[in-house]
């Protein structure tokens, strides 16, 4: 597969020597790089027998691409986690990656992919992150999540962006190379102590995403998904935007769906579940309240590629079967109160299975962010903390520190 990603990339940098010279000097020189140093500290530790799992990374992600010529660009980043004051008498958290049951660096290529622009279609082929509800850069460690394909985005039609996606492979946040997406979905139930040997397909997606003319203050905006892996998974994933202002406050609504079935020779094991919840909220001089409720089917969740689940706490996501949680988060931007780059939350869960099923438990996160760009430009700070209570089970405090730099050079 490496190897026809390879040839493409090579046949459309033979093309760029048609253009005149001067214009694939232009390509490069006027490319641009970005980046953004990370500097992570993350604790989880238990009240029971579990290890205590740490870890502090620095690296950070490092983005180039051209520009663009006659509508072809290319592109590449890299992305880096390196351990910092690593005490292997702890476990493992899930910034670095694991060696010998020892803590190890991360350093990866991330993306590498030509990409075209004709006719309102933009088409990339290689390595990419993607943002699409369940498949995307899942950022919550050190490194994101990124794949391997084609992607292709059309935009012909007004308020209307088409989707379709051919995926062959993806990394997660501490692999060092690529593995093929069958290996991902086998991982993914292998840490649910589940064997099983699935078949060595691609996934296809097809997406659309509508903001439909309402003519009004109102604004809605429509998206729904079909990601299909043949002989392993189906899944339908169906999502509504709806806003209107009312006076100064804003009150927005966002239902949303997810089906979930094995297909063909179901080498996944038998799949039929579903999720559907909502968020209800209403933001207020600089107040943002929001209400969670999430249902799901009589199997958990199958999301070995980042995902859009309706409750994503700190610590824990509604992925459960039979699965009720019942969620409230209240935001503020404290630079309505002269505070700028100063922002806060509190977001409380409450997961309930039946007995037998697993533990009921609650959730508690906090979370400040502090934007310094009066002291240097594109300097920010994060610190994040979770208290879950587990009925008849350990309880877990958890704890994450952040440092990020953001830089920009060249056009």
């Amino acid at each position: 597969m490496n190897k026809k990603y390879l040839s493409v990339a090579l046949l459309a940098a033979l093309a760029v020597p048609a253009m005149a010279e001067t214009t694939v000097d232009d390509m490069f020189t006027n490319g641009s790089l970005t980046g953004q140093f990370r500097m992570f500290d993350f604790t989880r530790s238990f009240n029971g027998d579990t290890q205590t799992r740490h870890d502090t990374t620095f690296g950070g992600i490092f983005k180039y691409r051209t520009a663009e010529v006659n509508g072809i660009k290319f592109g590449a980043s890299f992305a880096s986690a390196n351990r910092m004051f690593v005490d292997e008498n702890q476990g493992i958290y899930g910034l670095l990656g694991r060696e010998d049951g020892k803590h190890s660096n991360v350093n990866r290529m991330q993306e590498y992919f030509v990409e075209g622009n004709w006719f309102n279609t933009d088409i990339k082929v290689g390595a990419q992150e993607l943002r699409t509800p369940m498949m995307n850069p899942h950022d919550i460690r050190a490194i994101p999540r990124t794949f391997r394909g084609v992607s292709v985005v059309n935009n012909s039609i007004d308020n209307l962006k088409l989707t379709g996606l051919y995926i062959t492979d993806s990394m997660g946040w501490t692999d060092t190379t690529f593995v093929s997406v069958n290996q991902a979905v086998a991982g993914e139930y292998a840490r649910q102590g589940i064997q099983v040997n699935v078949a060595d397909k691609p996934v296809y997606a097809l997406g659309a995403t509508y903001n439909v003319p309402t003519g009004s203050a109102l604004k809605l905006t429509a998206n729904v998904w079909d990601y299909r892996m043949p002989d392993v998974f189906n899944e339908v994933y169906a999502k509504l935007n709806l806003s209107i202002p009312v006076g100064d406050a804003e009150f927005y609504l966002t239902p949303s769906y997810l089906k979930q079935d094995s297909i063909g020779n179901e080498t996944a094991n038998e799949l039929d579940t579903y999720q559907w919840g909502t968020h209800l909220g209403v933001k207020y001089a600089g107040a943002d309240l929001t209400l969670f409720y999430a249902e799901t089917g009589d199997q958990g969740l199958l999301a070995p590629w980042g995902d859009e689940k309706v409750v994503i706490q700190q610590v824990y996501q509604c992925t459960r079967g039979q699965e009720d949680v019942y969620a409230a988060r209240l935001n503020y931007d404290f630079s309505k109160a002269g505070v700028d780059g100063l922002s806060a939350y509190v977001f409380y869960g409450d997961y309930d299975v039946p007995e037998g099923m697993g533990n009921d438990f609650t959730e508690t996160d906090f979370s400040v962010i502090y934007k310094l760009d009066p002291v240097l430009k594109g300097l920010s700070t994060r610190v994040r903390y979770a208290m879950v209570d587990v009925d008849g089970g350990e309880d877990i405090d958890d704890l994450r520190l952040f440092i990020y730099y953001n830089f920009k050079l060249g056009h």
